[in-house]
C-alpha cells in the first residue's frame, strides 16, 4: 500500500498520535484561533459555570476557559492518549489546584452523571463522531436545565474541497447540525459563522437544555 501524505494527515487529525501528532496539536492552536474565539465568546461563562470541553486537542480553548478565572470546574474529555499528556503538561497547575480535569474518553458515552454542567463546547470533533446524534445525546443528558451546548465547526463544502471527506470525514450542513439538535430536545437553536485564512467560512451552532 502506497504512502498518502493526506490520508496520514486526516488520521493525525482524527487522532493525533506520536511526534506528528504532538506537533500537529501545536499547530491546531494556532490554526483554530478563530474557532476557538468565536466558541468562546458562545460559552457567556458567570461565576461558578462548570465547563465540559469535547476534543480538547492542543488545549487552547481549555486555557482560555481557565484564565477568565470565572469556572469553578472545568472537564475536558478527549480519545487521543497523545492529547491527554500534552495538555496534562501544559495546564499541569490548573490540574494540581483541582480547577481542571482530564479525562481520556469516548464523546459517544460521557463518563459523568446527569445534569452536571452548565456549557459543553467541541471544536473541529463533529466530523470524527460514528453517531453524532447519540453525542449529541449524551450532550444533553449531562447537562443542566437551561445549560448550553457550543459546536463550531468547517462547512461541508470546505472538507470536500480540502479533500478531507474522502479519508474519513463526515461533513455536516448547518441545517443538518441544527436539525440532529432540535430531535435531540435542544431549544433556542442557533447558528452564527465566522471566517479566516485558515478555515475559511466556518459555525457555530448553539442550542439550549
Amino acid at each position: 500500500m502506497g504512502f498518502s501524505l493526506q490520508s496520514f494527515v486526516a488520521r493525525q487529525l482524527g487522532h493525533p498520535s506520536g511526534i506528528w501528532g504532538r506537533l500537529l496539536l501545536r499547530l491546531l492552536n494556532r490554526e483554530n484561533a478563530g474557532m476557538n474565539q468565536l466558541a468562546f465568546e458562545q460559552l457567556a461563562m458567570r461565576q461558578g459555570d462548570r465547563i465540559l470541553e469535547i476534543g480538547f486537542g492542543g488545549g487552547s480553548l481549555l486555557a482560555q476557559i481557565l484564565e477568565t478565572g470565572l469556572p469553578d470546574k472545568v472537564v475536558g474529555i478527549d480519545y487521543a492518549e497523545d492529547a491527554l499528556k500534552v495538555v496534562q503538561q501544559k495546564l499541569r497547575r490548573y490540574i494540581r489546584s483541582g480547577q481542571l480535569t482530564l479525562q481520556q474518553g469516548n464523546a459517544n458515552h460521557l463518563p459523568f452523571p446527569n445534569q452536571q454542567f452548565d456549557h459543553i463546547c467541541t471544536v473541529n470533533t463533529l466530523y470524527f463522531w460514528p453517531d453524532a446524534h447519540a453525542v449529541f445525546q449524551e450532550c444533553y443528558r449531562v447537562l443542566r436545565p437551561g445549560g448550553t451546548v457550543v459546536i463550531c465547526y468547517n462547512t461541508q463544502t470546505f472538507l470536500e474541497e480540502q479533500g478531507l471527506t474522502d479519508h474519513g470525514f463526515q461533513g455536516y450542513t448547518v441545517e443538518a447540525v441544527e436539525n440532529l439538535l432540535g430531535h435531540t430536545g435542544f431549544q433556542s437553536i442557533q447558528t452564527i459563522s465566522g471566517k479566516d485564512s485558515s478555515n475559511g467560512q466556518y459555525y457555530c451552532t448553539c442550542g439550549k437544555r
